[in-house]
C-alpha cells in the first residue's frame, strides 16, 4: 500500500506540473540596456532595440542626455537622437525609462528640472517615465550633495509634472539601497519635500540570488517606514557569465550557471513584488571586468559597421521568464506550498520519533518485568499462595507489555507516515524545482 500512496503523491505533483496557465501578458521584466541617446551609433542602437523587442521586455532603459540636447543657454533644443529614440520604441514596441543626466555644466538644480520638463512635453505619451538621474548615491555618479540631488528631484518632478502630468518619475537607481544613509539626508532636506517628488522608488541589485531578494524587501520596508508605499522597480540586474567573477557559491560554472542564477533572481524578485525588473541586455567593454560579461548577449561592431549578436543561454531563460511568467511563478508557488508541507512534516515526524523512542523503552522495560515474572514463578517448591501472587503478577506484567507493543506499534507507524509525507513532498520539490529551471 505504500508503494501505491507514495506513487498517487507524485502523481498529483506531476498533474500539476503539466497543467499550463496562460502567459503573461505583462512579465515584470525589462532591458537595461546601455543605450546612449547622444552618442550610441545609429545601427547599434537599432540592433539593441530590436534584441530587446526579441526578449520580449516590457521597457528598456536609454540614457537621455540633457547636455546633447541642450549645448548653449537660449540655444535651440537638438532633438535628433531623442527622436530617434522614440522611433525605435514604436518601431519594436518597446516602451522607453528615459534616465535624465548629463545636465549641461551652466545648468543648476532649478535648470535641470526645466530642461527636464522640456524633454518630457517634447517627448509626448511616445515615453513616460522618466528616471532623476543614474546612481545619484554614487560619488563615481553624481558629484553633488544628497541635498543637491533633492533640489533637483523636487525641480524635475515639478516641471515634468507641469508639462506631461501623466508621467511618472522615478528616484534614480540606488546602487547602495543597503545604506540608505545618503537617501536619509535626501529625504530631511529641509523645504525640498524629496519624499513626496518621485512616483517610483529605484534599486540596482547585484550579488547572491538570497542577498537579492532580501535586499529588495529590507529597502521597500525602510521606505514604508519613512512613508512612501508606492512601487519599487529594480532598474539594473544582472549577473556575470564570467565564473571568476561569479559571487554566489550555488551559480559558479560560467554561461550555464548565469542563467540559472537569473532563472532564480528574477522570480524571487516576482515573488517579492517587484513590479518592474531590468535585466542587463548586453555586455559593455567600457565597465568594470566583474561586469563586463553580465549582459544576456554581445553585441560587437565589424569593420564594416554591422552589430552581430551572439547570444548566451541566459537570453533564452530570460525569454521563457518573460513567455511562461505565470506558468513559473504558480509552480514556484506550489513548490513553497510542498516546502512548507515538509518542514511541517518533519518536524511532526520527529517529535514523533522521540516518543516511539520513549515508547521502546519502555517496551524493553516491560518485557524485562515480564522475564523477571516467569523466573521467579519458575523457583522450585513455591507454595500454593506464593505460586498464586507470582503468577498475577505475570498476567499484570503480561498486560503491561502488551499496552507498551501496541503503543510502540502505533507511534512508530505515525512517525515512518510523517517521514514517508516529508519524503514525498521533498520529490514533489525537487520536480518543480527542474521543472522550473527548464529540465
Amino acid at each position: 500500500m505504500r508503494v501505491v500512496r507514495v506513487n498517487l503523491r507524485l502523481a498529483v505533483a506531476l498533474a500539476a506540473l503539466a497543467i499550463a496557465a496562460p502567459a503573461h501578458a505583462d512579465a515584470p521584466i525589462s532591458a537595461h540596456a546601455m543605450v546612449h541617446t547622444c552618442c550610441t551609433p545609429p545601427a547599434e542602437k537599432e540592433r539593441i532595440f530590436s534584441e530587446a523587442h526579441d526578449l520580449g521586455a516590457a521597457y528598456i532603459r536609454v540614457d537621455v542626455e540633457l547636455s546633447g540636447i541642450f549645448t548653449a543657454p537660449g540655444a535651440e533644443p537638438n532633438w535628433t537622437n531623442l527622436d530617434q529614440i522614440i522611433d525605435l520604441s514604436k518601431e519594436q514596441h518597446v516602451r522607453v525609462l528615459g534616465i535624465l543626466l548629463a545636465s549641461p555644466a551652466w545648468a543648476d538644480e532649478e535648470e535641470y528640472g526645466r530642461l527636464s520638463g522640456l524633454v518630457a512635453e517634447h517627448a509626448g505619451s511616445a515615453i513616460s517615465h522618466w528616471e532623476i538621474w543614474n546612481e545619484p548615491d554614487g560619488e563615481w555618479s553624481f558629484t553633488g550633495t544628497p541635498e543637491d540631488y533633492a533640489r533637483m528631484l523636487g525641480a524635475a518632478h515639478d516641471q515634468i509634472k507641469a508639462k506631461a502630468p501623466g508621467d511618472q518619475v522615478l528616484l534614480g537607481g540606488l546602487a547602495r539601497p543597503h545604506e540608505p544613509g545618503w537617501l536619509q539626508r535626501v529625504f530631511d532636506t529641509p523645504g525640498a519635500d524629496a519624499l513626496h517628488k518621485f512616483d517610483i522608488a529605484n534599486v540596482h541589485l547585484r550579488g547572491p540570488v538570497d542577498n537579492v531578494v532580501n535586499r529588495y524587501d529590507t529597502f521597500r520596508s525602510w521606505l514604508a517606514e519613512h512613508g512612501f508605499h508606492g512601487p519599487l522597480w529594480v532598474t539594473e540586474h544582472g549577473y556575470p557569465a564570467d565564473p571568476a567573477f561569479q559571487t554566489d557559491s550555488a551559480y559558479k560554472d560560467g554561461d550555464a550557471s548565469q542563467a540559472a542564477y537569473l532563472t532564480q533572481s528574477l522570480l524571487g524578485l516576482g515573488e517579492a513584488g517587484a513590479p518592474e525588473v531590468f535585466v542587463t541586455l548586453r555586455d559593455n567593454s567600457a565597465l568594470e571586468p566583474k561586469y563586463v560579461t553580465e549582459g544576456l548577449e554581445q553585441i560587437d561592431e565589424t569593420p564594416g559597421g554591422d552589430y552581430p549578436v551572439t547570444r548566451r543561454p541566459s537570453f533564452a531563460a530570460v525569454h521563457r521568464l518573460i513567455e511562461d511568467w505565470d506558468q513559473l511563478l504558480l509552480w514556484r508557488e506550489q513548490q513553497r506550498e510542498y516546502e512548507q508541507d515538509q518542514r511541517v512534516e518533519q518536524a511532526k515526524a520527529a517529535i514523533w520519533a522521540g516518543d516511539a523512542r520513549i515508547a521502546r523503552e519502555q517496551f524493553h522495560a516491560a518485557r524485562l518485568r515480564v522475564h523477571a515474572a516467569q523466573d521467579d514463578l519458575a523457583r522450585p517448591r513455591l507454595q500454593a499462595r506464593t505460586a498464586a501472587r507470582l503468577s498475577r503478577r505475570l498476567d499484570r506484567a503480561r498486560a503491561l507489555l502488551a499496552g507498551r507493543r501496541t503503543l510502540l506499534l502505533l507511534r512508530s507507524a505515525i512517525s515512518n507516515w510523517l517521514s514517508r509525507q516529508a519524503y514525498d513532498n521533498a520529490v514533489a520539490v525537487a520536480l518543480l524545482k527542474q521543472r522550473i529551471a527548464g529540465s
